[in-house]
């Protein structure tokens, strides 16, 4: 079978699965629920019940349906891995909020996962764009859950979620009321952005004004996207999909140098590892 090659191809896979998954037969039931538990890369996609979860070896070929990818023995997840990777433009990674809700998935279906996905490898997981503002309300509402908070301690964490509260008059004050990378003065286009996600951070971290950067929208969205990234002195980085003429063009002088803490590496080297290093996987 081809690999995919379009993300419409992999939306129709998922549509498959989704007949599955919602249908009343038996059968149809306990293959699918065999078909999630065997996995172990998955990209999540939202339904009315929550999350659920697509294994690469099913939505990577073109055309798929249960009957096909029961015969197919040809199937590899490398390839299939490679070819979503590619359509995504990011690489899997491990993440301990969709591991959690990948159990909860399986519950769900009616069985334990399995401590681990195929061959004992960590589960994997593509953490596209769609999801972000879903994972982080899971997340919130855990803080909002959390008994070892005060009401006033919730309230300043979740506005740290979208730079709002004390994590951005943090983090006006450090960068003077001005982007860290263009010097842009014009307040409403500022945002407060973590550079470690907020949804990865402890507490702390989500109100640490040196795990955030002051960045107007257009390079928080690169950033936030992982096609830029600053080494611990400053540098921009960026990955080979997009240019320095790109950058450029958006405002963003690609040998600008950002004055930074030695506070802020433990952060930028997550955001290196965890979300740059992935775009320059895909």
């Amino acid at each position: 079978m081809r690999l995919v090659t379009s993300l419409d191809q992999m939306l129709a896979n998922i549509s498959a699965l989704e007949t599955v998954r919602t249908g009343r037969r038996p059968e149809d039931a306990a293959g699918y629920a065999g078909l999630i538990k065997r996995g172990t890369c998955f990209l999540p996609y939202p339904t009315q019940e929550g999350l659920a979860f697509a294994p690469s070896r099913f939505i990577g070929y073109v055309g798929n349906n249960f009957a096909k990818h029961a015969v197919n023995e040809a199937r590899d997840g490398r390839q299939t891995n490679g070819a979503i990777n590619t359509v995504l433009e990011q690489a899997p990674v491990q993440d301990a909020t969709l591991e959690a809700e990948y159990k909860r998935f399986c519950l769900q279906l009616g069985f334990a996962p399995s401590l681990t996905g195929t061959f004992g490898v960590a589960r994997k997981y593509w953490v596209p764009a769609s999801i972000h503002d879903r994972l982080d309300l899971i997340v919130e509402q855990q803080v909002i859950d959390d008994p070892g908070l005060t009401a006033t301690e919730k309230d300043q964490i979740i506005k740290a979620r979208v730079g709002q509260g004390a994590f951005r008059d943090a983090l006006l004050i450090m960068w003077k009321n001005k982007c860290c990378v263009t010097g842009c003065v014009i307040g409403p286009v500022l945002r407060a952005s973590h550079i470690k996600p907020w949804r990865a951070s402890d507490n702390a971290e989500r109100l640490d004004r040196f795990n955030g950067l002051l960045l107007t929208a257009n390079i928080d969205v690169l950033f936030d996207r992982g096609l830029i990234s600053f080494s611990d002195s400053g540098d921009i980085l960026r990955t080979s999909q997009i240019s320095a003429e790109q950058l450029r063009a958006l405002g963003c002088d690609p040998d600008a140098k950002v004055k930074l803490s030695t506070r802020h590496a433990p952060f930028l080297a997550h955001h290196r590892a965890e979300i740059f290093d992935r775009r320059k996987q895909s």
